[in-house]
């Protein structure tokens, strides 16, 4: 379906939306000919494309600030060894003391650490390690217990909620649920000059 035909069946408002893609070159001026047709001004078409604009270079200053998968998945590594290697001195220090309950005292422990640690003040050993912070958004606000504790309760379903890291924004399934982002220390709180965005792959 030709370009105009296609463009004329929507309306102004979806017209308008198109803006903000990266259309093909041949069918940008179209658009814009069926918007003045549909008596657009200029002035609004070009507030639609600043703001977009604004928009896609808001993002690309985001993207650079966030921490990379690879170091996420390397910090969760490194608190999972040292939990576990202080659950098993726990274990021999409090196993000819405590006896039966040194098993479950040392696993409360263990669990407590896992849930709780991106509200330990600075962040966990591992997010500390790899100069990483989590924070709440909007406004990249500290982190409490509560916000912690459900953005690792979807570790019992590691592999799917691995996956979500692996998005365009770096969101685990965890941090969807609690509200949160993983930023790079040094770009918590920032202002970073954005880089320059690659450009996006051209829509039909």
């Amino acid at each position: 379906m030709p370009y105009r035909e296609r463009f004329e069946r929507l309306s102004t408002e979806e017209l308008l939306g198109y803006l903000r893609l990266d259309l093909a070159s041949d069918a940008k001026p179209v658009l814009l000919r069926v918007l003045a047709a549909r008596g657009v001004s200029s002035a609004t078409i070009e507030l639609v494309l600043a703001s977009e604009a604004a928009r896609q270079e808001e993002e690309c200053h985001q993207q650079k600030r966030m921490a990379s998968q690879g170091a996420r998945l390397l910090a969760f590594a490194i608190d999972f060894g040292l939990a576990t290697l202080a659950f098993g001195a726990l274990m021999a220090l409090l196993k000819p003391v405590m006896d039966a309950t040194a098993e479950p005292f040392a696993s409360g422990i263990w669990w407590a650490y896992m849930m709780l640690r991106d509200a330990v003040p600075g962040g966990s050993a591992g997010k500390r390690l790899m100069k990483m912070r989590v924070v709440r958004i909007p406004g990249e606000r500290r982190m409490t217990l509560g916000a912690s504790f459900f953005r690792n309760l979807t570790h019992f379903f590691f592999m799917i909620d691995a996956l979500f890291i692996l998005g365009e924004r770096r969101m685990r399934l965890g941090d969807r649920l609690a509200g949160t982002i993983v930023l790079r220390r040094d770009a918590v709180g920032a202002s970073i000059p954005p880089a320059a965005c690659p450009p996006a792959q051209q829509n039909p």
